[in-house]
């Protein structure tokens, strides 16, 4: 059987759920990329044979999908308007799935509700089903008019088994009291308000914060007190990071889906999350394995001093908690989504 992904970029996630499919049912993928970046494509990729569209023009990209006669396509969402051409022109054509992608929560404003209005004569036009992130995403994907039985889940998952290489019983003996933030020092990331939270703060037990990524504002928080700033690392290299904290932090304004929630959850950390973030009704539960808040300084500071309060076996049952929430989407149960809808009865 042979399946098609028309994608964006290749992200270490998205290899991850590949690698699934290709794995779990035996497939062949023939991959096509806007981005000439391959570097997240391991060697060992077996069963995934990947294409640059730049060598082709939307005919010639619908003559060699044609030519390939995949049972599925997968697409990047609907913001590549050659991938949408493409997928309208191969729904009218072949009588198999076309899925797309999607991230994107419902936020009500005039460009989502033109989306919409037109999503009959363009949307469902392109795709016959939509493979949602989680269910901020699939009450974008109902206003859109696709149907229940046209929205699949866990379009998004870290790679489990990679952060699941941070050792547990190491902590358990000598506990990290290190919050850590992992993402771009740009502002919808929130960091202003951690800074604030974090200042007012006057006995912080020990506890220190860490910010690691790169970004325009990164100079701004390099001499506060208590606080660690260090470069953008590679996941190899942030196993060790995660090793070294106690709670992971994600203040930001807003975000899609933050796949870093997950990855910090896979790898046993307690999470402080903003309830803006698509991943944190997923991945965080009040008391369970940390808090959702607020994206204001009041919010965050309240679940940092309620952070710092916790003993050790507290602490330890927050991280087990988050390590039983990763599992709720992996790449093998988001493979098992996306290949449920060549197996209806």
């Amino acid at each position: 059987m042979k399946i098609v992904f028309l994608v964006a970029s290749y992200m270490p996630h998205q290899i991850a759920l590949i690698n699934a499919i290709i794995k779990q049912y035996n497939v062949e993928i023939h991959s096509f990329s806007i981005s000439k970046n391959f570097s997240f494509i391991p060697n060992n990729s077996k069963g995934l044979i990947t294409y640059e569209p730049s060598n082709y023009n939307v005919i010639q990209l619908y003559r060699k999908i044609l030519e390939i006669n995949p049972k599925l396509i997968v697409v990047a969402g609907w913001f590549i308007k050659d991938f949408v051409g493409v997928a309208k022109k191969i729904n009218k054509t072949l009588n198999i799935p076309v899925v797309s992608y999607s991230d994107t929560q419902w936020r009500n404003n005039w460009k989502q509700k033109l989306n919409c209005l037109i999503s009959p004569w363009h949307l469902k036009k392109a795709f016959s089903h939509i493979w949602v992130a989680g269910i901020y995403q699939y009450e974008y994907a109902r206003k859109l008019r696709f149907e229940k039985n046209q929205i699949i889940y866990n379009s998004l998952s870290c790679d489990i088994k990679l952060f699941q290489n941070v050792s547990f019983e190491q902590k358990t003996s000598d506990y990290p009291k290190n919050f850590l933030f992992i993402g771009r020092f740009v502002p919808v990331k929130g960091l202003h308000l951690l800074m604030d939270a974090w200042q007012q703060i006057s006995d912080k037990k020990g506890w220190t914060l860490t910010l690691v990524g790169d970004g325009p504002l990164k100079t701004h928080y390099q001499n506060e007190e208590s606080v660690i700033v260090k470069n953008f690392m590679p996941q190899t290299q942030l196993i060790k990071e995660i090793q070294q904290s106690g709670c992971f932090i994600l203040p930001s304004v807003f975000e899609p889906w933050a796949l870093v929630i997950h990855e910090a959850a896979a790898a046993g950390l307690p999470i402080i999350a903003t309830d803006v973030c698509g991943a944190t009704p997923h991945f965080v539960i009040n008391g369970f394995n940390g808090y959702q808040v607020k994206p204001n300084v009041t919010s965050i500071k309240n679940a940092l001093e309620s952070f710092i309060m916790l003993d050790t076996k507290q602490l330890i049952r927050f991280s087990q908690n988050s390590l039983k929430l990763a599992e709720s989407i992996t790449p093998e149960l988001g493979a098992a989504q996306l290949m449920s809808i060549l197996n209806k009865a």
